[in-house]
């Protein structure tokens, strides 16, 4: 079996330069809003966030910014979630965009995160073109998502479900700029070591040939 992955557009999808220091930090996901993918974990995991920065110092949270970019059914549910978790202010539901906007809302972003709840999240692309714009990510344990994620260098990884988890590895990143920089650059190294489409369409292109070949050569025997 030959597994060959998604391609991404590493020009496409690029860091910014330029881009001044931000008085937010802000953390995103670019997904659709339905119960598989998590984004009520990822709202939970943000108010505890927020209340532990404030723990550790009044307004110490204040800094923060959620943004949740895609449509979907649970819309509505979502944010009265986030009403309840008491962040509604501090979360911008985006709504659905173009995918050839979706470099201008990664931009957005200080940390990108994917919460998937099932293994039927098949593979990472989403996760990937973050990484290609230099974003640290945070990711569940379902499905592909582990595997586009080098574990503590281009991003973390953590259990499915858990918002207490995921709060614990974000406050990491928010209060280490650092550690979010060389995550970010890392993830981009990884985009352009292993996952480029040029790449990608010459593997795809080497099976198609070796399955070419094994076929010509069996008929012919």
């Amino acid at each position: 079996v030959s597994v060959v992955p998604f391609g991404i557009d590493s020009e496409v999808f690029a860091p910014r330069p330029g881009v001044p220091n931000k008085a937010t930090t802000t953390i995103g996901t670019v997904k659709t809003l339905a119960p598989k993918y998590g984004v009520d974990t990822l709202l939970e995991a943000f108010a505890l966030l927020k209340q532990g920065l404030e723990r550790r110092e009044q307004g110490a949270g204040e800094s923060l910014r959620l943004r949740i970019v895609g449509g979907g059914p649970q819309l509505e549910d979502l944010r009265s979630l986030a009403r309840g978790l008491g962040v509604a202010d501090v979360t911008t539901f985006v709504g659905q965009v173009d995918h050839a906007k979706v470099p201008e809302s990664l931009a957005e972003f200080d940390v990108y995160v994917a919460l998937s709840r099932l293994d039927s999240e098949s593979f990472g692309v989403a996760v990937l073109e973050a990484s290609a714009m230099g974003l640290p990510v945070v990711v569940s344990d379902a499905g592909g998502l582990p595997e586009v994620v080098a574990d503590g260098v281009t991003g973390l990884v953590v259990p499915r479900d858990d918002p207490a988890a995921a709060a614990t590895v974000l406050e990491r990143l928010v209060l280490d700029p650092e550690r979010r920089t060389s995550m970010g650059a890392a993830g981009r190294a990884h985009v352009l070591d292993r996952y480029t489409w040029a790449a990608c369409v010459d593997e795809m292109e080497r099976v198609y040939r070796s399955v070419a070949s094994a076929h010509v050569g069996g008929a012919e025997g």
